[in-house]
């Protein structure tokens, strides 16, 4: 198989026997980027195999397409922030959140828009419920495209052992499962920025500014520190100016212009959304503050949950690269057209410095750069091989034949046992998720389709479990019930080709629960209930009440405080089942409405 420059880079580093032997009998067209090489390098160099593009395209489609039928949506912002707007502009109705109102107006309608006009289409000939998971299916497949030009850019860039090793540990990396179809701006972010890399990394430098533009400005405008060493290459080391202005104000008209005229055409007066947010999370004091703050542990621990070893490795990957050069600066030799590995690994070390140190801290905020966790694992797993390599040399009897061999010949054992092992934990994450939550996403399908007039479906402590409006016929309504909790719940939009410019004074910023959007549970025709914590006098057990309430359906949900941490997060055979508690939720009808 014929290896390109960056792979003779990476491979040609065992002195001047090992370059000798690269230049003799050696037929070559220009040493640039792209170009390919012949040599005479030992067979199990030349041999080595990797997916190609259409192969790596299957299993990608595979893994996120299980995903989007299978995941269970693991974030309530996910639903009432995109599923429900998304909803109304597709059906007239749905749940609006205190970011829509124009008093406020930090999230944009444009990237809805999107996805709107396909499942305005479809809704024509499907339910909503197909709709949403057809919509699911459609990110997932943008999501395995965006990886593939990734993965593809990262054999051109890392040689082809990085890129087949990074397929290997994203593919069932349970980070991955849950980003690759959500409906949220961290995983479109995580989409666009890894497209965006791959351009830079192949020197297709106005489609990577165009892919930044639309990941900050169509997605979340945090991400511009992705686009970072884009910047740098361009500026500092290319000094390429003009390019760089001329295509980011290209990018600013094409995208900021219609995003600019679609809100404010929905919010009623002049709107620049991304702003919106920089402003609210930056400049206010309570902005990033009001909830979701956790300690400075929690993305260690909810890395290693989401990608195991592959978390482990890549923040050792600076370390071992700076091991690996120490031992033999060979090793980490790039091509001439090849950026530092510095450079490369940038925006994955400025992301996590950011948001690491920021209070509030959730899964999602990790999306944008799990292809790059993914590439720092397989660089540091790369490292670990050629320094265990380089020990064997010293030590073992791999000196006699190092100078006919390479290092992947004596250290395959370790990067298969390194893939085993994390795909296996992996796909426990992924059962034991699937097991635990996936539940709320089948209980509303037991509502029977019903003509006439709208009914209400309610939610009362189990509020963050809804799976959207999507999952009601479309003659139901979401609407919820008083609960212990006390914050800020969505409220629904108005009737009315505008409601998107009405203010409601029960929308605020602070978090406040204003209980004028909620029901009594007497006028709820369906309730979602669970037997999960203690009764109170606003949280009853509903589902006991069987003069009023009849249990439709039921389905399981884990109990997590009842349950072994270890246990609940990782599927083991046999052992989960004996230290994992299952409570029940149950969808009631009220009798005494017909």
């Amino acid at each position: 198989m014929p290896l390109t420059a960056r792979q003779r880079s990476i491979h040609n580093k065992n002195g001047a026997k090992r370059s000798a032997s690269f230049s003799k009998g050696k037929r070559s067209r220009k040493t640039s980027e792209g170009e390919y090489l012949f040599t005479n390098a030992p067979s199990d160099l030349r041999s080595i195999a990797y997916p190609g593009g259409a192969v790596a395209l299957g299993l990608l489609l595979l893994a996120r397409l299980t995903s989007a039928y299978w995941g269970h949506i693991a974030d309530c912002d996910e639903t009432y922030n995109y599923w429900e707007p998304l909803h109304y502009l597709v059906y007239g109705n749905g749940l609006q959140t205190w970011e829509y109102s124009p008093v406020y107006a930090i999230r944009s309608y444009m990237p809805l828009w999107l996805f709107a006009v396909p499942a305005k289409i479809m809704s024509y000939i499907m339910t909503p419920v197909s709709v949403f998971y057809c919509i699911r299916a459609l990110l997932a497949v943008l999501t395995a495209c965006a990886e593939l030009m990734f993965y593809k850019a990262v054999c051109h860039e890392f040689g082809v052992h990085v890129g087949r090793v990074w397929l290997c540990l994203a593919l069932p990396a349970a980070g991955c499962f849950a980003s690759a179809a959500a409906m949220l701006p961290s995983a479109w972010s995580g989409a666009l920025g890894s497209a965006a890399l791959a351009c830079w990394w192949r020197k297709r430098y106005p489609p990577a500014i165009l892919l930044t533009a639309a990941s900050v400005l169509l997605s979340w405008p945090f991400t511009a520190l992705l686009g970072v060493p884009i910047a740098i290459d361009m500026l500092l080391i290319k000094r390429q100016y003009i390019d760089f202005i001329k295509w980011s104000i290209i990018s600013l008209v094409v995208i900021l212009v219609p995003t600019v005229a679609v809100d404010s055409w929905h919010y009623g007066r002049l709107v620049v959304t991304p702003w919106n947010i920089v402003a609210y999370n930056i400049f206010t004091e309570h902005g990033p503050d009001l909830y979701g703050v956790e300690p400075w542990t929690y993305y260690f621990v909810n890395g290693f949950l989401n990608f195991n070893i592959v978390w482990v490795l890549a923040l050792s990957c600076p370390l071992l690269l700076a091991a690996c050069t120490a031992i033999s600066s060979r090793s980490t030799a790039r091509a001439s057209f090849c950026a530092p590995y510095w450079l490369s690994l940038l925006p994955f070390v400025c992301w996590l410095g950011v948001f690491m140190g920021q209070p509030h801290k959730e899964e999602r905020f990790l999306y944008p750069v799990y292809s790059m966790l993914a590439l720092a694992g397989a660089i540091a797993l790369d490292c670990l091989q050629k320094m265990t390599y380089a020990v064997g040399t010293e030590l073992l009897r791999w000196r006699k034949e190092r100078e006919r061999r390479h290092y992947l010949a004596y250290t395959g054992p370790l990067v298969a046992m390194c893939v085993l092992l994390a795909g296996a934990a992996s796909i426990s994450r992924t059962t034991a998720l699937y097991q635990h939550y996936h539940g709320p996403m089948t209980l509303l399908r037991h509502i029977p389709e019903q003509d006439g007039a709208a009914l209400n479906v309610c939610f009362g402590k189990e509020w963050y479990r809804s799976p959207s409006s999507f999952h009601v016929p479309r003659a139901h309504r979401i609407r919820f019930v008083p609960s212990e909790f006390t914050g800020q719940l969505p409220a629904p939009y108005d009737d009315g080709h505008n409601a998107t410019r009405i203010i409601h004074q029960y929308f605020n910023d602070l978090n406040e629960g204003d209980n004028r959007t909620y029901l009594k549970p007497s006028d709820c025709h369906y309730l979602v209930d669970s037997d999960i914590g203690t009764p109170s006098k606003l949280q009853p057990p509903y589902h006991k009440n069987t003069n009023t309430w009849e249990v439709v359906a039921t389905v399981p949900i884990i109990d997590a405080d009842k349950s072994h941490r270890i246990f609940r997060a990782f599927y083991v055979p046999v052992l989960s089942n004996k230290n994992v508690v299952y409570a029940n939720m149950y969808l009631l009808r009220n009798k005494l409405i017909e």
